[in-house]
């Protein structure tokens, strides 16, 4: 029998039982095994110590002042790590057992207890324990690998699926990702992290540009006790503390203030960062992967970023395209949050139209796929079910890309330069191709052609992409 189970810490057990002497006994026995174990007299205070101490295993009396001690099941068992409970009982029934299981217990023991069965339960339950707690862990990383899966068939996606593969053979290198919001910079990042040696250590990200400098320097590096006002009396671990042995992006690095930028460049090259307020360093054991949105060559020039930064974090770069440079991914995109969506709501949702895919396909989406998954999510809530039809998308507006002025809908206003059939023929098309909301197959109808004729006219005039969609859909 195993004297303590594998942990980083001991085991933090609980006895409940109104008699002292039982109590004494079971600290006593237990003890001599390695656990941690505390004892209390009565369920209120048995609930208020797990609140504040969060213990692994609680042995709780069945019969308690005041209370029975069933009721104790469901309230020590609160919360989203709760401890096994194991009722103790000096008069056992059938009906006391099935209402303890079927409460939550992990198991029920009958006074005067073998030690030997008692020490079994307790290294069996919290040998249970553990195995959940590995499961559990083991479903997140299932789950966080799902969302890290770049879906796309382009060769700009596999272009960067190919550096990603080659960026997490060397897990110490340090890597900037660059594209424009929307991207999906957080998701490489991510999948370097997930594809490296670094994979079984901790996964850590900050946005750069959400916090104020004092707060983003104590954030990042932690700080001692006392450094500031309002600083806590222990002290505190910043993020290089928290993804040792992992990965740390750092989100929208070009809006990083000058001054962490040389802090940072300090990191890079010591692989060592000092906490706010103190005189020790402490190693640096991350990797750092760094985003921007921003041109920093061009931040550089300016004086806005530092020139021997920008080439420590430069040392590879992957670049993220923009949804409109792989149109051919866009139905595989949609379907894919379709499913995602599909199930997160319940609804039997099976595809797209023909008339909303070419909706999709057409639209130049200057928010990329973070905004394609808005756009689905907001079809996926308005489709009852079956096919997303391109009344469920949300609607475009404006004329031209980025959302310009749409010609009134009284007159055709010509241009005084040119009063050719040529020109009047553009503005009509332009015309319809907004009132139809830049639905083609509407449009090719209302003008009278159809659809390949429309698309030559489109492409003969040089309308260009589709206008923008209302985020809010209206």
């Amino acid at each position: 029998m195993t004297d303590l189970l594998p942990q980083m810490h001991p085991p933090r057990i609980l006895v409940v039982d109104d008699e002292e002497g039982i109590r004494e006994g079971l600290k006593a026995l237990l003890s001599q095994k390695g656990f941690w174990v505390e004892g209390s007299g009565d369920l209120e205070d048995a609930v208020r110590r797990n609140e504040s101490h969060s213990f692994d295993l609680v042995f709780l009396d069945i019969r308690l002042p005041g209370s029975n001690g069933l009721d104790g099941i469901v309230p020590l068992r609160k919360g989203s790590n709760p401890p096994e409970v194991v009722i103790l009982t000096g008069h056992g029934t059938v009906g006391s057992t099935v209402e303890a299981m079927r409460k939550g217990a992990f198991d029920v023991l009958e006074k005067p207890f073998d030690p030997d069965r008692l020490i079994g339960v307790a290294t069996r339950c919290l040998e249970t324990r553990r195995l959940k707690g590995q499961v559990d862990n083991l479903k997140g990383r299932v789950r966080e690998l799902t969302s890290t899966e770049l879906v796309g068939q382009s060769d700009s996606i596999r272009q960067t699926l190919q550096r990603i593969h080659q960026v997490a053979q060397a897990p110490d290198t340090t890597i900037l990702i660059e594209g424009e919001s929307g991207t999906g910079k957080e998701l490489v990042a991510r999948c370097i992290h997930e594809n490296s040696a670094r994979s079984q250590g901790p996964f850590v990200g900050i946005n750069c540009a959400a916090l104020t400098e004092n707060l983003l320097e104590a954030e990042l590096f932690g700080y001692e006790a006392g450094a500031f006002t309002g600083a806590t009396k222990e002290g505190k671990d910043g993020l290089f503390a928290a993804a040792s042995g992992g990965s740390l992006l750092l989100d929208e690095i070009g809006e990083l203030p000058m001054n962490l930028q040389a802090k940072l460049l300090r990191v890079l090259q010591e692989k060592s960062y000092r906490k706010v307020g103190g005189v020790k360093d402490h190693p640096s054991r991350v990797r750092i992967i760094a985003a921007t949105n921003r041109n920093l060559a061009q931040l550089v020039q300016e004086g806005k970023f530092r020139e021997d930064l920008y080439y420590r974090l430069h040392v590879i770069s992957i670049r993220t395209p923009p949804l409109r440079e792989r149109p051919e991914d866009i139905p595989l995109l949609a379907h894919y949050f379709l499913d995602f969506f599909g199930k997160q709501m319940g609804k039997a949702l099976t595809g797209f139209t023909e008339d909303a895919m070419e909706d999709l396909v057409e639209y130049t989406w200057p928010g990329n796929v973070r905004e394609l998954k808005n756009a689905v999510e907001h079809a996926a809530i308005l489709c009852p079910f079956g096919l997303i039809g391109d009344e469920h998308l949300p609607h475009w507006h404006g004329g031209l890309p980025g959302g310009g002025d749409v010609i009134p809908t009284e007159a055709l206003e010509l241009p005084r330069d040119d009063r050719s059939l040529k020109s009047m023929e553009r503005i009509l098309i332009e015309r319809v191709l907004d009132e139809m909301g830049w639905n083609i197959s509407r449009a090719a109808d209302k003008l009278g052609i159809n659809r390949t004729t429309l698309y030559n006219k489109i492409k003969l005039h040089k309308l260009g992409k589709r206008p923008m969609r209302n985020p809010l859909g209206v």
